[in-house]
């Protein structure tokens, strides 16, 4: 079972605006949701780039904390 599925709609938006531009990255990224079945399974690079995605499109954190950051973008 992937998480990709669960992944914010904005965030993933603009994730695939990307996809021209930057092919190999996104096909990582996605490849590593799809291979995870829990957030903490990601890697801390895919995470990272995930927040910054998120931070693109104003997301609004309930935290400060990498990982509950991590958990919110995936609706959890």
């Amino acid at each position: 079972m992937s998480i990709l599925k669960d992944l914010d709609r904005e965030i993933r938006r603009a994730m695939d605006a990307d996809k021209e531009l930057y092919q190999h990255s996104h096909a990582a990224l996605v490849r590593n949701m799809q291979k995870a079945t829990l957030v903490t399974d990601l890697p801390v690079g895919t995470a990272s780039m995930l927040l910054s995605y998120a931070e693109s499109v104003n997301f609004k954190f309930e935290s400060g904390n990498f990982v509950l950051k991590l958990y919110q973008i995936f609706g959890r």
